[in-house]
């Protein structure tokens, strides 16, 4: 391809990948916010449960399939070979807003909650909940929002370079708990003021996740990074100040 091509290339990759990011992101916080009363699985009973099931598995199974090494294979078959290696990032963050589009869009609901707070006290959970996102949001760019977005594939196939990804996070809210990024996916999950049985069951299972799945990150960057990545478990609390310190310690 030559340079013109190049471009236009990456450019179609960063379009579709943050058109499909906004929108996983419009569709999670309209539905959190409701409780998933709006999704549109039209499904009940045995069927209902176990669409539900599959919707709620392939997220966290994808999350980490594709951060593996055969993972990251299949993410190259969908770019042309010679910048397969380079657009994965691309690739994988528009995956994963695929998967939560389709969790938050087609969940069969319920109809069973187990809290609606009326107004005004839903404002402050709703305040609770847009500050939950705030610090998603501000923990993401501290990791290096080009990987968190995906857009580090495209604009290096663009610019014509390689990709050269973000320096272990030490700063800002990871000098606080090493985990931001799923404790506050966690906090967006829990601050809703229609807390359905839907939802309760997404937020269990996806706390769990955000508690149990950063420890394989974690054995990722013992790999890469060694004893320094080791002594910042060491001075830095893994998901709760006050009781995690430890939790997830790699020892030679």
């Amino acid at each position: 391809m030559d340079p013109i091509e190049n471009k236009s290339l990456a450019v179609a990759y960063g379009l579709i990948c943050h058109s499909i990011f906004l929108l996983a992101g419009a569709v999670m916080f309209l539905t959190i916010l409701t409780g998933f009363q709006y999704s549109v699985g039209p499904f009940q009973g045995f069927m209902a449960i176990a669409i539900n099931f599959l919707l709620l598995i392939q997220f966290p199974i994808g999350h980490s399939f594709f951060l593996s090494k055969s993972g990251m294979k299949i993410l190259e078959i969908f770019a042309p070979e010679k910048y397969a290696k380079t657009l994965r990032t691309t690739i994988y963050a528009t995956i994963a807003s695929v998967q939560l589009i389709l969790l938050f869009s087609f969940w069969n609901f319920s109809g069973v909650f187990i809290w609606q707070i009326g107004t005004p006290a839903n404002l402050i959970m709703i305040l609770f909940n847009l500050t939950s996102w705030a610090l998603l949001s501000i923990s993401s760019i501290q990791a290096g929002y080009e990987v968190q977005t995906g857009s580090l594939g495209w604009t290096s196939v663009y610019r014509g370079k390689k990709a050269v990804f973000p320096d272990m996070p030490t700063r800002g809210m990871f000098s606080v708990v090493r985990q931001p990024i799923y404790l506050s996916f966690s906090l967006v999950l829990w601050t809703s003021p229609e807390m359905s049985l839907d939802l309760f069951l997404v937020a269990l299972t996806y706390s769990l996740y955000c508690f149990f799945g950063p420890m394989l990150k974690e054995r990722r960057f013992y790999k890469i990074y060694g004893k320094r990545f080791a002594e910042y478990q060491d001075a830095v609390p893994y998901y709760l100040p006050s009781i995690s310190r430890h939790v997830g310690r790699n020892k030679d």
